[in-house]
């Protein structure tokens, strides 16, 4: 989930910047197992991220539509199988490694000039992402 968020933002408003997002969104999965304060659920999902991070298939990151739908999914079961502050917990740590990956670098201006922490189409992701665990 959180990978599919994150490329949802990234694949929204590409750039060359992709890589520092890529980066970005990766620091933010990993920090989260460290701190740990997330619940004994969220830490297992990010030890299974890490064992599963160099099987991910590259053609489900290419389609946001589909990429959303999954999110909207993966919500559907963690209402089903999740208590409500579980629930809750992984709601915020994905839509909050969205946001980090959003913030990551400035987009748009020219040499910095009137470059934007975040762009319209990450904000669109972001709401899109958001919208997609409410499903």
């Amino acid at each position: 989930m959180p990978w599919v968020a994150g490329f949802v933002v990234i694949l929204a408003d590409p750039s060359f910047r992709m890589l520092g997002e890529v980066t970005a969104m990766a620091g933010a999965i990993v920090d989260a197992g460290h701190a740990g304060a997330a619940g004994p659920m969220l830490d297992e999902l990010v030890a299974d991220i890490e064992d599963h991070a160099d099987s991910q298939d590259e053609s489900e990151h290419d389609d946001l539509d589909a990429m959303i739908e999954t999110l909207a999914s993966c919500s559907a079961l963690i209402h089903e199988r999740c208590t409500e502050d579980e629930s809750a917990h992984l709601r915020e740590w994905v839509l909050g490694i969205a946001r980090v990956t959003a913030e990551a670098r400035r987009e748009g201006g020219v040499l910095g000039v009137g470059a934007v922490r975040v762009s319209d189409a990450e904000i669109d992701a972001l709401a899109r992402i958001d919208a997609a665990f409410d499903a």
